[in-house]
Formats: structure tokens, C-alpha cells, sequence
């Protein structure tokens, strides 16, 4: 079962649990001041107050230690105490909340409708085999937000009338998520409208997925596919941007030709701390360490690969990058590239 497939079985199952269980609740806190009047008089007359599981006499006083002190007492007092958490207008609160949840679940549930309905769209369009995180769709993500935010609105509303644990993880959650949704949702615009635009701009081509992009050129223990494919030539030099998946994890690739051919190398990123590590088999990179690390940090502090007539290095930031720090690390590529070329040979 396919990513795809997988999430729209689970928002489908979700929404309806949602609907049906806001549904409920609305019903439940749906009554009327007379059938509250009713149920309030039925549960106090069904009333008889235990101490320690045994039933009380009129004349009976219940002594209770420790605690907070509310749970013991006389028969009267206790029959009274009763009977004002189940007054009209204790059940009318009740009431009051139970609408509020089933008001904050329906609409969650609505929202998750239609994320499932733009999902289903969105397969149909692109078909249940291509992978769910390869398109990312933002249309999608404004959903998740308005859900995320529902979830915060719907906690904090709860917190102001019932103000327990789950109204609190409720708003808590709701603003964890409606965060995580806000940097998806600029991530994926970045990524469906700003890359095209910047590809548009400067005359590069752009491809919204390729199936087999990974496999042709050669990148192990990563997903075949790719999205987001900008292919152009930048300052004379042929060039890749994509988005690819590894694992769990999400980056963006940026693949540049060089004029020359060098051996395998390995650079990590420029650390605060500590000298910066390369690592190459061949003699040549050992006897131009220095050169290597200073080209380097002068033109591109993030960690890179080469190998052949290539340079490649990944973007490894939550947001997908912008158009312009694409432009920004292709140019550092470009220069620490012409760099390595111009080492003399050992």
C-alpha cells in the first residue's frame, strides 16, 4: 500500500470519526430548559449518599481525612452539595460545553473533509501511484493549517469553559501544529510556485516530478523519484536543482557540472568549532588539503561532494529553499568548483 493510497484511507476514517463524533456531542448538549429541569430532579431524587461504599442514613455524618475536605460530611450536607453540581443550571453548563467541543469537532472534521476531498482531486490528477510527498501540494497544507488553527481556536475556547488537561493539550497541540503548518505551507509554495517562477525567470526548464531521476543518477539509499526538477546552465555550467526524499526526510539537491574531472571528495560543513574534515582516497586531495578547506570556506561553508565532472551538495534546512539562495549556492558551487579544477595535479 502506497503512501497515497495510505493517506487518503486515514483522513477518510478521520473526518468521518470527527463528523460523526461532533455529531453526538451536539446532540448530547442539545436539550431544552425543561428536559434539563427534568433530568435534574430525576438524578437528585435518585440521589443517596455513601461513605467508604456503604449507604448513609439520614443521621449518618461521613468523616473522610485528608483530602480536600469537600468529599465528606452529613447526609444533608452532602445530598445538598449533590444536588447543586446537578442544578438546571449546573446541566445547562454542561450542556454549554459539550456544544462547544462537538462545534470544535465538526469543524475540524469538515476541514478534514476537504482535505481528503483535495487529496482524492490531487490523485486523480497525478495518479495513486506517484508518491504523496512528491507533489506537495500547498492547496493541501492551507487545509492542515486551518485545521491546526481550529484545534488551537477550539482548545483555547474549551480552556475558558472547562479549562482541564484536554482543553489545555488541545490548544497546546493546536499551536504546535498550526507552526509546523505555516513552515510546510511556505516550503511547499516555495517549492510548486516560487521554483517554476525562478526556473521561468532565468530561462531554465522545469519538470513538477520525475520517477526515476535518483536512479539515473546513481545516489543510493534514497527514493527514485524527484519533484521540483529545475535542469538549466548556470554561469556556463550545467546544473540540478530537485527535491528528493530520504528516508523520512525531505531535501533539495543541487547537482553542477565541472570542467574538469577530480576525484572523489568529501567535505563537511564549516564548523564553529574545530577544523573542517574532508575526506578523499585519492593522494591528490592530501597533498591540497589546505587549498581544498580554505576554497571552501571562502565560497561555500555547507558540505559538498564531488566526483568526475560533478559537484553536488544537499539542502538540508526545514523551508525549502528560495529562489534566490538557490541562485546563492549554485554560485558558491560554481567558484569552489573552478577552484578545485585549478588545483595543479600531484
Amino acid at each position: 500500500m502506497n503512501s497515497r493510497y495510505t493517506g487518503l484511507v486515514v483522513r477518510f476514517v478521520l473526518a468521518g470519526v470527527l463528523l460523526l463524533a461532533g455529531w453526538q456531542m451536539l446532540a448530547h448538549g442539545s436539550t431544552t430548559e425543561a428536559q434539563r429541569a427534568r433530568e435534574s430532579a430525576d438524578l437528585i431524587a435518585d440521589y443517596t449518599p455513601t461513605c467508604d461504599g456503604k449507604t448513609m442514613g439520614r443521621r449518618d455524618t461521613c468523616l473522610v481525612f485528608g483530602g480536600s475536605g469537600d468529599e465528606g460530611g452529613s447526609y444533608q450536607h452532602m445530598t445538598d452539595r449533590y444536588a447543586a453540581a446537578n442544578s438546571p443550571e449546573k446541566l445547562a453548563e454542561r450542556d454549554r460545553n459539550w456544544r462547544v467541543t462537538g462545534t470544535v469537532a465538526l469543524g475540524i472534521g469538515g476541514l478534514t473533509l476537504l482535505f481528503f476531498i483535495l487529496s482524492l482531486i490531487e490523485a486523480v490528477r497525478f495518479g495513486l501511484g506517484q508518491p504523496q510527498e512528491a507533489t506537495l501540494s500547498y492547496q493541501r497544507r492551507i487545509v492542515g493549517l486551518f485545521v491546526a488553527v481550529g484545534m488551537a481556536v477550539g482548545g483555547v475556547a474549551l480552556i475558558g469553559e472547562v479549562g482541564n488537561f484536554w482543553s489545555w493539550l488541545l490548544a497546546v497541540a493546536g499551536v504546535l501544529f498550526t507552526a509546523g503548518a505555516l513552515a510546510s505551507l511556505v516550503s511547499a509554495w516555495r517549492t510548486r510556485v516560487g521554483r517554476p517562477r525562478w526556473a521561468k525567470k532565468h530561462g531554465y526548464a522545469y519538470e513538477h516530478f520525475n520517477k526515476d531521476l535518483m536512479d539515473r543518477l546513481g545516489w543510493s539509499n534514497v527514493r527514485p523519484y524527484a519533484g521540483g526538477v529545475v535542469t538549466g546552465t548556470h554561469r556556463d555550467r550545467a546544473f540540478l536543482v530537485f527535491d528528493y526524499a530520504e528516508k523520512d526526510a525531505r531535501h533539495t539537491g543541487l547537482v553542477l557540472g565541472l570542467p574538469d574531472e577530480v576525484p572523489p571528495l568529501v567535505v563537511e560543513a564549516q564548523e564553529k568549532m574545530g577544523a573542517r574534515l574532508l575526506n578523499g582516497t585519492a593522494q591528490h586531495w592530501a597533498n591540497h588539503a589546505t587549498q581544498v578547506v580554505a576554497a571552501a570556506d571562502r565560497h561555500y561553508p555547507w558540505a559538498f561532494k564531488a566526483s568526475g565532472k560533478t559537484i553536488w551538495a544537499k539542502y538540508d534546512e526545514f523551508i525549502s529553499p528560495s529562489g534566490k539562495r538557490l541562485s546563492k549556492r549554485l554560485d558558491g558551487l560554481h567558484r569552489v568548483g573552478t577552484d578545485l579544477v585549478a588545483l595543479p595535479p600531484s
